[in-house]
């Protein structure tokens, strides 16, 4: 394409050759019983699977049978919605609809009774952008997991199953596989056919297995869809019952007027074509345009192929935008209008009168399926047998009532959270015995069902190895810099059970292994860990560093409680450490010190924010009170820890958020070691790293964030300007109170690496930073 912004279309074909070697490692799978897609080629005749099913007649019967085509190209294709919104307003019908990528997801919506008016709405709403997600959202993840994304954001997920390898696309599964199957809920049928549609349907993959198109023409329509638009290296592939690996359609056949003549026999066929973007100059000076440029090439060959069989071709001019510009939806639905009234002398003599086109409407919406009923019977296919009776259990509450996409949703999500299985499902007519029929068609009233759940393995882990870089540095201060590894080893000892081992090296050696052991279904836990920290800490008086000491700190622990849901944990802990505490610089910080200390404490965690990292809106609260005991150089202290934040959204582009953090022991005296800590970026970024130490502390912020530009869809949330004012107090036994406040303002953006910011701050009593993160916000 002709701008930076549509490079990512270089990913559809770079990506492929990578595919072709990881066939073994699909993330989508197509139901076993759901879909036989047909092999086709243009040279071949008719599949008798394609043409021994009855097609409707044609109403009024005295035309001809009009086809439409709608070719892929990613977000492009979202101008289909204004071709379709002109031809219905001017009365042309469509008798038989084919597409690809793009285009099939359109035509499934169409063809099964979405108007044109419900997809623009469908197409500008939040639902559809959550569809390009690079990952697991943070609402939808397990507690465990929100805990890795809050603390390594920045992590790049290496899955350890088969060696190292990475997943085999850039957005997760997930956000696509719950549209389709909440927006083609009625058609998500084991048993449908394509032929009996409101408007006879087919949609065309590529297998990457015999290397030719495939139509689907019948099964779960969503299913069929989401093998179409599999675009290679963004989505994963799909594989289908025999084994075979699917993905994006429009390698082979992008504009599919060849099936709409041979499989549906249309006998005038409108094509709607996506314009591709003139030459430009960066196509030719880079690899990435090139390579870019060239596979562009292979598609456009086989359009103007299918070109050939189209009566009227529509022509949207959408070479100004990109493949990838899902949120400037409007922009392309009101294109693909502007080129239908572009050519309407071509497609108004296929218009019907107004008494025409009303029974060729009611024509059409007798063929539509009535709204799924009552919920009789759970099917669940693949995983071992604790994952399988994990979502048995987590559906049955459904049983017995309507079925509802939001609720399938959320009875599937708790196998899903945890990352370590993705969950399909489509529908079937429950016979008497308990096993689904061969085919049932019921549309004088709304039908019992049955529901079969498909689960995938996760190709790649458990388990799982996190990796990546934290960085904090400001101005006259020791950068901090660490390495940051975690693996993950999920189900480990019986399902739900992990073991989470963390390594951070660099500025300090932080060395923890934590195994949970999930003793129930319901949450219950108990968690045995150990570990091992060694770090400088470094002592300050007014804002120059007198003393420098090693701490080392030998530990370990077990948590009883329970999870009660992805947000929400509460248990008791409790901790014996050994700790060196040793003088390398200065005398400030006190002597050598070598001892144990204890800790008990009940700890409640609730978590209700949306993002790890930059959250719109939501609040966190941890909340714990206990006692540290038999430590060295310490009386006896009790300890209360109480950290709430909260952000709120206003206009999508203004965050406000305040905080607000107390750890106290009491003005309990307590050794150098145990003391609580200010100072450094977000905990009075003026100061420098932990400058300041006592027993007790209480620190506050309020921030607001303006996003100043939003990142390509899927690829993070924006940059933001960032304002925001600190207040912190800190004190003890032997020391008055000191208090200190700052203004701070800079840039912070959220992307897939984690939160980069870079800041100044300025404060009182002449404390002045300049301040840059990587990884997780400090």
């Amino acid at each position: 394409m002709s701008t930076p912004a549509t490079r990512i279309r270089l990913l559809r074909w770079t990506v492929q050759a990578a595919l072709l070697w990881a066939l073994n490692s699909p993330i989508a799978t197509l139901p076993q019983q759901a879909l036989q897609p047909v092999q086709t080629n243009s040279d071949q005749p008719p599949s008798p699977s394609s043409t021994n099913k009855a097609l409707p007649a044609i109403v009024p019967a005295n035309r001809p049978v009009i086809g439409l085509a709608l070719e892929g190209g990613g977000a492009l294709g979202l101008a289909h919605v204004g071709v379709l919104q002109w031809m219905e307003e001017h009365r042309i019908p469509v008798d038989r609809l084919a597409g690809t990528s793009m285009g099939s997801l359109v035509g499934a919506l169409y063809a099964t009774g979405t108007t044109p008016a419900e997809m623009r709405t469908l197409a500008l709403s939040d639902a559809f952008l959550r569809v390009f997600t690079l990952q697991t959202s943070y609402v939808e993840s397990s507690f465990r997991r929100r805990q890795d994304q809050r603390e390594m954001p920045q992590a790049l997920n290496i899955g350890l199953k088969h060696g190292a390898s990475l997943r085999n696309a850039l957005l997760v599964d997930r956000g696509v596989a719950d549209f389709l199957a909440t927006n083609l809920l009625t058609y998500n049928r084991n048993d449908l056919d394509y032929n009996r549609t409101p408007i006879p349907f087919r949609c065309v993959a590529t297998d990457l297995t015999t290397l030719q198109a495939i139509t689907f023409d019948h099964g779960p329509m969503s299913t069929a869809v989401r093998a179409s638009i599999s675009i290679p290296g963004v989505f994963s592939p799909a594989r289908d019952s025999s084994g075979h690996f699917l993905v994006d359609g429009g390698i082979v056949d992008n504009l599919p007027t060849d099936v709409l003549k041979r499989d549906l026999a249309a006998e005038v066929i409108i094509a709607i074509h996506l314009e591709d973007a003139p030459l430009a100059p960066n196509d030719t000076t880079s690899i990435v345009g090139v390579l870019d440029r060239a596979f562009s090439a292979g598609i456009a060959h086989n359009v103007r192929d299918a070109e050939k069989l189209a009566n009227v071709l529509v022509t949207v001019p959408v070479g100004q935008y990109s493949g990838t510009d899902y949120a400037k939806a409007a922009q392309l639905i009101d294109a693909g209008y502007r080129a239908a009234e572009q050519s309407r002398n071509a497609l108004l003599p296929y218009a019907l009168s107004a008494e025409d086109w009303n029974a060729y409407l009611a024509a059409r919406a007798s063929r539509c399926l009535p709204t799924p009923g009552t919920l009789l019977q759970v099917q669940v296919e693949g995983g071992d047998v604790p994952a399988r009776r994990q979502v048995q259990s987590d559906l049955r509450p459904l049983e017995g009532h309507t079925l509802a996409p939001a609720a399938m949703e959320r009875g599937l999500a708790n196998i899903q959270s945890n990352e370590s299985y993705a969950a399909t499902y489509t529908t079937f007519a429950p016979s008497p015995t308990g096993g689904p029929e061969p085919s049932v068609d019921s549309r004088a009233s709304t039908p019992q069902l049955g529901v079969q759940v498909h689960l995938t393995p996760n190709p790649i882990g458990p388990p799982f190895l996190l990796a990546g870089l934290n960085a904090a540095a400001s101005t006259s201060n020791i950068a901090h810099i660490t390495a940051d590894l975690r693996l993950v080893d999920q189900n480990l000892g019986g399902f739900g059970s992990e073991l989470r081992t963390s390594v951070r090296l660099g500025y300090l050696t932080d060395i923890g292994t934590e195994y949970y052991r999930q003793l129930t279904p319901n949450g219950y836990f108990l968690q045995p860990s150990a570990r091992v920290v060694r770090q400088p800490v470094y002592i300050w008086v007014n804002q120059k560093r007198v003393a420098e000491h090693a701490q080392q700190d030998l530990g370990t622990g077990i948590q009883a409680g329970r999870t009660f849901s992805n947000h929400l944990q509460a248990f008791v802990e409790w901790n014996a450490v050994e700790t060196h505490w040793s003088p390398i610089s200065g005398t400030a910080g006190g002597p050598y010190l070598n001892g144990t200390s204890q800790t008990a404490q009940l700890r409640l965690v609730l978590d209700n924010a949306v993002s790890g990292t930059v959250s719109p809106q939501g609040y966190r609260l941890t909340v714990s009170v206990g006692a540290l005991y038999d430590a060295m150089g310490s009386d006896t202290a009790p300890v209360v820890r109480f950290s709430l934040s909260r952000t709120r959204q206003w206009n999508q582009k203004n965050i406000f958020a305040t905080s607000v953090d107390l750890d106290s022991y009491f003005k309990t005296r307590v050794a150098q070691p145990f003391l609580f800590t200010l100072g450094g970026p977000l905990r009075l970024s003026a100061s420098s790293f932990d400058e300041y130490r006592g027993t007790d502390t209480l620190l506050t912020r309020v921030g607001y964030l303006r996003r100043l530009a939003a990142l390509p869809t899927g690829m993070g949330k924006g940059l933001y300007g960032v304002f925001s004012y600190e207040s912190g107090e800190i004190w003890g036994p032997d020391q008055r109170a000191i208090w200190r406040q700052n203004g701070t303002f800079g840039l912070l953006g959220s992307t897939p690496l984690g939160a980069i910011t870079a800041g100044a701050s300025v404060g009182d009593a002449g404390r002045r930073k300049v301040f840059i993160t990587l990884g997780r916000l400090f």
